[in-house]
């Protein structure tokens, strides 16, 4: 894992700054009858007007600026102008700012990467609990994320939550390193499963809980990226950039008005 020095950590925290924002200003826009196509093309404007560029368009050949997944649409969901919100709907939008800088002579990213479960309208108690879960767990395993603790932990305090509530806990897909790459080492499982890798001050990682409303199993669509819970269960998302340091992490892609327990 590529430990960040503080010149780096200054422009991961920019570009994790901008996704925070551009994420909170179109989970305003969220509404019935809006395309998920308009809240793409929202946030591209507003990541690009704040001087970074998108980080999912045209990674590994994804079309679109956030990755869009209502109900049992787990994860990488496609923006489609035909696709719209209704009431009761729970909408996933998983976002990434890049800023690009010239470092000795070679162009460098420095990347930011959050997401949020909305709802849509009214949505049912059992599906706001859900959110508010798995919004929960990301928040535990972020109290974990301390120089010393182990991977083991931070899973073992997402997959707690989990299992009080009687979710099922999406196995195939986690958290991740994050900083100069959209996708680095190490791989964040949202259980426990044995890893004792330890956290390192300097580390900057990202955490994505997602929990189902029914069982664990997920499958993948035609598309070749929507992620989709086999059982068509209803699933949410969340996801924080964190910088490990000596003492509590510093949560790099903290919403403008978020409040963080």
């Amino acid at each position: 894992m590529i430990l960040k020095e503080a010149e780096d950590l200054e422009l991961i925290r920019q570009a994790g700054r901008i996704a925070g924002l551009v994420l909170e200003a179109i989970s305003k826009k969220v509404a019935p009858g809006v395309s998920t196509w308009e809240l793409d093309e929202l946030a591209e404007k507003l990541i690009r007007e704040n001087g970074a560029t998108p980080t999912f368009k045209g990674y590994r050949g994804f079309p679109n600026t956030i990755c869009a997944s209502i109900n049992e649409e787990v994860v990488h969901g496609i923006p489609n102008k035909q696709k719209f919100l209704k009431e009761g709907d729970v909408i996933s939008m998983d976002i990434g700012a890049t800023i690009t800088r010239v470092v000795n002579g070679k162009k460098q990213d420095f990347i930011g990467d959050t997401a949020v479960t909305i709802p849509v309208g009214e949505i049912s108690p059992r599906i706001k609990k859900l959110l508010d879960d798995t919004q929960e767990s990301l928040y535990k395993g972020m109290e974990k994320a301390i120089a010393g603790a182990t991977l083991d932990e931070v899973g073992g305090a997402i997959e707690d939550i989990a299992q009080a509530n009687g979710y099922g806990i999406v196995r195939e897909y986690g958290g991740h390193g994050i900083g100069f790459n959209y996708h680095e080492d190490p791989f964040i499982l949202n259980y426990r499963s044995g890893n004792r890798f330890k956290l390192k001050p300097g580390m900057v990682i990202a955490i994505e809980p997602m929990f189902n409303q029914g069982g664990d199993h997920v499958r993948l669509k035609q598309d070749g990226w929507t992620v989709v819970t086999k059982d068509y269960k209803p699933s949410a998302h969340f996801e924080h950039s964190l910088l490990i340091t000596e003492g509590a992490p510093e949560v790099l892609t903290k919403r403008p008005s978020e409040v963080i327990a």
